[in-house]
């Protein structure tokens, strides 16, 4: 089993999608992707689940930080860039064809795709980058 060899590191990577996120879809690009998802600050307060929401959240950037922590171990890639390197790869091979599912059986607009995948792109390149460079 695997072992994150630097916890410090590890525990700040689980945060960086929530705090990308909040940026991304809050004072960012906050407004275009409400306009494209056809929501309203009002439905998504009436709909929020928070436990749900920022729950699942969690647990996918433990699972994403232990798993991007484990390809920067096995491919030897401890260094910033090669973090780098990680976290493209990762992009490339997981996000953008699980990410094009939306687009292909859930009419999700090309838009929301390419928002979408630009900030898995950012958050995919913070958290290997990190545990690169502080491995």
């Amino acid at each position: 089993m695997h072992m994150p060899e630097n916890w410090i590191a590890f525990v700040i990577a689980i945060f960086l999608p929530m705090i990308i996120g909040s940026l991304w879809y809050g004072p960012l690009f906050g407004k275009m992707w409400m306009r494209m998802m056809n929501l309203t600050e009002e439905k998504i307060k009436e709909t929020l689940n928070p436990a749900k929401s920022y729950g699942g959240s969690i647990v996918g950037s433990v699972l994403t930080a232990y798993v991007l922590s484990m390809l920067v171990t096995l491919m030897d890639m401890g260094t910033f860039t090669g973090g780098l390197t990680v976290g493209f790869a990762a992009w490339v091979g997981f996000s953008l064809p699980l990410g094009w599912q939306s687009v292909a059986w859930e009419d999700k607009s090309m838009g929301v795709f390419v928002l979408n995948q630009a900030q898995n792109l950012i958050v995919f390149l913070a958290m290997a980058g990190l545990l690169g460079a502080w491995r």
